[in-house]
């Protein structure tokens, strides 16, 4: 991956604060023109610095209005298929964020669901019965203070 120039950068950072920056507003604000700016951003973007474009939507316009972390540790020797099982909650709507940490778990989740009690039956019905999950914990966001913040990007 060639490194990113000052120029690439600006880009970025304006980008992440309004993807919907016309092109001629973009070139303004990094100066360039705008044809360079065009070409650049479809080089981020061949390259996958650029990992695509997306819509955040408020969850509770959608009912959704409990946002829970879950905190799970595995026993891989129990597990016919690691892989699968972490498929198989990848394809779920509700997960929003998968990591795999370092410490007393192996994943962390997050999930986005309309309230406790489908929350409640989300962890029995999907997470519990996975074989080789060896613990389970759970914590409830109280409120969002920041979500999906920009990264940090230094010209």
């Amino acid at each position: 991956m060639e490194p990113l120039d000052r120029f690439d950068r600006w880009i970025l950072h304006a980008l992440q604060r309004d993807a919907r920056l016309i092109l001629a507003s973009l070139a303004e604000k990094v100066n360039l023109s705008p044809s360079q700016c065009s070409r650049r951003i479809a080089r981020l973007e061949e390259t996958g610095i650029i990992q695509g474009h997306a819509l955040r939507i408020d969850p509770e316009a959608l009912d959704l209005k409990v946002t829970a972390f879950i905190f799970l540790s595995i026993d891989k020797g129990h597990m016919t298929s690691p892989k699968d099982a972490v498929a198989t909650l990848l394809s779920r709507d509700e997960v929003i964020d998968c990591y795999t940490v370092t410490g007393n778990h192996d994943f962390i989740l997050k999930v986005v669901v309309a309230d406790l009690a489908e929350l409640s039956h989300f962890l029995s019905t999907t997470v519990s019965p996975m074989e080789g999950i060896r613990d389970i914990a759970s914590q409830v966001a109280m409120n969002s203070l920041k979500v999906g913040g920009p990264l940090k990007v230094t010209p």
